[in-house]
């Protein structure tokens, strides 16, 4: 009898570090874009256009990865397993923002006033809160199940082709970052959500030359696009997104066992609470910093500052999701019913849960941690 061919290890350690990765360019973006707007933060436009391309299709990518199982449940499932955690979520943290920017000055750049009734009214169908990334999950989810009678095949032809148009600029523009977000990235979702089993294959064949050949890639089509104006050709940004997808996968699996750099890993499991808490303090530090803005010792400074704020926000909001982590309410839908639980003997203690069952991948049945198979800026944040 012919034994059965060696299968490679789906090794997935490579999902947390990515995760590491998006987060760290998420602050570093917003920290770089807030400053702008203070005058202190010379060449910022140069690093978010160059690195904008990563952050949500690699966030929306791992979320198609740990969902696929929702195809399966009945409706009423998908919404008490799934979209019942992220409607609260979504509400619950756009309602914590509006009561923080009735204390705080808000963060210029936004499209309204996160105060303003109308909107507040219209974040159920209109994001323009900061959380829109959780309502774009809640659209994912709803769309992916709807059409999954449909041959695989012209899902992901038509959702390649909005994706076309919507990251061209001119082409397709909602003026909404949570529209817009969702006709950008919802080819990474269902690309990811019907081919996990590949994706994992492929990462644990990658070697340092394949991560080190695609960064060289998005590095020379992030230039081509910055200086020769070629991001307005169809297909262009898509391109560079799903290399900057590719990229991320392949250096995070090289470099993931990287002891020193560990850290990265445990921003990666604590993504979500850090994408949650990450803009308080950056309004609070904005608004500690603006009167003074024009000292000539910060303006000399201005290139740098981007990495300093970014580096102090991520050590700050990790401390801050310590503190608040105890509170699981703001983590967790507390009318979300886990059989688990009602099936556990009498006496029998919750067993701990390292990281909030939500993530930015999505809401799961157990938290989606790797190494378990749960099912104006494209690109950017």
């Amino acid at each position: 009898m012919m034994s059965s061919p060696t299968r490679l290890p789906e090794n997935r350690e490579w999902i947390d570090f990515a995760k590491g990765i998006a987060i760290v360019l998420v602050v570093l973006y917003h920290c770089g874009l807030f400053l702008t707007d203070v005058g202190l933060a010379s060449g910022a436009g140069r690093i978010r256009s160059f690195l904008n391309f990563i952050p949500m299709p690699v966030f929306f990518f791992i979320a198609g990865l740990t969902a696929r199982r929702m195809l399966d449940w009945s409706l009423r499932d998908l919404w008490r397993r799934r979209l019942l955690t992220l409607v609260y979520l979504y509400l619950l943290w756009s309602g914590i923002r509006v009561i923080f920017y009735l204390v705080v000055p808000p963060l210029h750049g936004t499209e309204r006033s996160p105060t303003d009734p109308v909107s507040i009214l219209l974040l159920p169908v209109w994001p323009t809160s900061s959380y829109w990334f959780i309502w774009a999950l809640g659209i994912f989810t709803i769309l992916a199940w709807t059409i999954s009678r449909i041959p695989v095949k012209w899902q992901l032809i038509g959702a390649t082709l909005l994706a076309m148009v919507s990251t061209t600029p001119g082409v397709l523009d909602t003026n909404n970052v949570g529209w817009d977000r969702v006709a950008q990235n919802f080819a990474f979702f269902l690309v990811a959500l019907y081919a996990p089993r590949l994706v994992y294959r492929l990462a644990a064949r990658v070697r340092p030359w394949h991560a080190a050949l695609l960064m060289v890639i998005y590095a020379t089509l992030a230039l081509v696009i910055a200086y020769l104006g070629v991001g307005r050709i169809p297909g262009v940004i898509l391109l560079e997104c799903a290399v900057a997808v590719a990229m991320t996968i392949a250096v995070s699996k090289v470099l993931a066992r990287v002891t020193f750099l560990d850290i990265v890993n445990r921003l990666g499991r604590q993504s979500f609470p850090l994408y949650l808490l990450h803009l308080f303090p950056i309004a609070i530090t904005l608004a500690l910093i603006t009167p003074v803005s024009d000292n000539e010792v910060l303006l000399e400074w201005a290139p740098a500052w981007p990495y300093v704020l970014a580096s102090m926000i991520l050590i700050v909001t990790l401390y801050l999701f310590k503190v608040t982590r105890r509170f699981t309410w703001l983590w967790v839908s507390p009318f979300r019913r886990d059989r688990r639980a009602s099936t556990r003997p009498a006496g029998q203690k919750q067993p701990r849960r390292r990281d909030p069952v939500v993530g930015p991948q999505g809401a799961t049945e157990g938290s989606p941690r790797s190494g378990r198979d749960e099912p104006s800026n494209p690109g950017g944040s």
